[in-house]
Parts: structure tokens; C-alpha cells; sequence
């Protein structure tokens, strides 16, 4: 049985319609999830209630800590998640320009 490498799961690249820079990871450890967000400045405020107005039905809204001495990790939020979170809270990324082919 295959499973997935304890190694780095985190990804940051750009989004190649729109150029925003973006986080894809693995989120989560036994049913895991890839999430893929708009990477923010670190000094951008985004509260998580700000994050519950912007999201879709169908998306997720996740944490994300910054700290100075380790790489960006997404986690889940929840229902009893602190409506007071000092991280920033961000849900996933939707591309705002059209597709440039067909297929």
C-alpha cells in the first residue's frame, strides 16, 4: 500500500491564468485533502469571520499561523473554531481571469 511521503507538502507557486501567488498543500493526516489558496502577504489581516462571508458553499476556510522559524501550514478550521483567531484565514482560490484555451 502506498502512502504519502512525510517529506514537504507544501508548494508555493503562481497561478498560471491569473499570476496570484498561491499555497497547495496536503492538509490533513489521515483523509487528507489538497488546498489550494491564494498566498496573502504575511502582514495582511484576515480575520476568520471575514472568511465565513467570502467562501462558497462548497469550499473550506483554513487557518493559516505564520511563524518566523517554520514554513506556512494550512489547518482546518471547524465549528468551534475562535472567532477571535489571530491568523489569517483564507478559503480557496478562485481564479478571476477567463482561461486562455479550450481545452
Amino acid at each position: 500500500m502506498a502512502s504519502r511521503s512525510r517529506g514537504s507538502t507544501t508548494t508555493g507557486t503562481r497561478c498560471p491564468s491569473c499570476g496570484q501567488p498561491l499555497l497547495s498543500q496536503w492538509v490533513g493526516d489521515v483523509a487528507a485533502i489538497k488546498a489550494t489558496v491564494t498566498l496573502p502577504p504575511a502582514d495582511a489581516r484576515l480575520p476568520y469571520t471575514e472568511a465565513l462571508k467570502d467562501r462558497s458553499p462548497d469550499s473550506l476556510v483554513w487557518c493559516l499561523p505564520r511563524g518566523p522559524h517554520r514554513a506556512p501550514r494550512l489547518r482546518w478550521t471547524h465549528g468551534r473554531h475562535p472567532p477571535d483567531c489571530p491568523h489569517q484565514h483564507l478559503t480557496t482560490h478562485r481564479c478571476t481571469t477567463e482561461p486562455t484555451t479550450l481545452f
